[in-house]
């Protein structure tokens, strides 16, 4: 008989207590450990922007304050760039390094991380997604959240058309409990729509879009602009690095002219704008082909995965681990310890 979810909390906790007293965190002795935190938004409780979120993508400023902190007593926080040109010259390493990342750019990094950044002075490398800084365009899983978060289900079922069958399979088998999905039901929604390549997504949003009157114009930008990104970079804690120019998987389905202009033009247009040298590149969803990463190689000192784990010396530059935060998992210094751990 399956353990009830009290039980199951408590497992759980009694893990995190178990990680957090002995994890490799607790370990100092050797060199050149690397922790990598990937976070991607900082919004407050009740925010409405978090609405339209996977419960995964979350944590609050509160709570990644309180990251900051603990990491502080347990590592050398450094910026990315920084360990992999120790690690690329053959230098020493710290023996606990710690470097925290944000994907994609989102305007709340500024509003709510940067504040906590300068107060705590941590640095951080922020992965920009160049040709979408300073727009009001939306990532495809933002578009298609809205999409069928904003539409109750009754109506959902009357919808009829090619341009709705897709939308309609994707859902297929979710089991909705309430008229409008639940932030975990859209994640679901979210991982059944990644069978179709970013165009193909992209493409038939517009036409749902079109059909239902969505298009939106003058909408507030969610993604920074570049003053943000430059005040940002000018302070010396936070450094840019590339997540392509569309946030494009980089799959064995894309042409070279397509791989080149994602890997290495995206490059460019941040040191365009920022006047400084990009050294670091974030894979779109992880997702990798080996020519993609060829060329990763030859234009960046290192690259960055969504592999859950730490890394070491011996850890190839272009392919390090990294470990993803949230809301739902770190709310205290226990579960946060347990979450680092990579254990839990």
């Amino acid at each position: 008989m399956p353990a009830s979810r009290p039980v199951k909390r408590l497992i759980k906790r009694s893990l995190n207590h178990i990680a957090a007293s002995l994890g490799p965190h607790t370990r100092k002795g050797g060199s050149g450990k690397l922790l990598v935190l990937m976070y991607h938004r900082i919004l407050p409780a009740g925010d409405s922007r978090s609405q339209l979120e996977e419960p995964g993508m979350v944590v609050t400023p509160a709570t990644f304050k309180l990251h900051l902190e603990i990491i502080r007593k347990y590592f050398e926080v450094v910026h990315l760039s920084e360990w992999l040109a120790l690690r690329n010259d053959g230098a020493s390493l710290p023996g606990l390094a710690c470097a925290i990342t944000f994907d994609d750019g989102w305007a709340d990094n500024y509003e709510f991380a940067f504040p906590i950044l300068k107060e705590l002075h941590v640095p951080a490398t922020i992965f920009l997604v160049s040709d979408m800084i300073g727009t009001n365009r939306l990532f495809w899983p933002e578009r298609l959240m809205r999409i069928v978060s904003s539409i109750p289900r009754v109506q959902q079922q009357d919808w009829s058309g090619p341009e709705f069958e897709w939308i309609q399979d994707i859902t297929n088998g979710i089991r909705f409990e309430g008229e409008h999905p639940s932030r975990t039901e859209l994640s679901q929604v979210i991982a059944h729509a990644k069978q179709y390549s970013d165009r193909e997504m992209n493409d038939r949003l517009d036409a749902i879009e079109d059909q239902l009157n969505l298009r939106e114009t003058g909408a507030s930008a969610s993604l920074l602009d570049w003053n943000q990104v430059n005040e940002m970079s000018s302070c010396g804690l936070v450094e840019t690095g590339s997540h392509t120019c569309h946030h494009t998987r980089l799959g064995s389905d894309l042409s070279e002219s397509v791989l080149v202009q994602e890997i290495s033009k995206s490059k460019q247009a941040i040191e365009l704008e920022t006047g400084k040298e990009v050294r670091s590149f974030c894979f779109p969803n992880g997702d990798y082909s080996p020519r993609a990463l060829e060329l990763v190689r030859r234009n960046y000192e290192g690259a960055v995965t969504t592999d859950h784990g730490w890394n070491n010396a011996r850890t190839d530059c272009h392919l390090l681990k990294r470990i993803g935060l949230h809301e739902d998992v770190s709310t205290d210094e226990v579960s946060f310890l347990g979450r680092i751990s990579g254990w839990v």
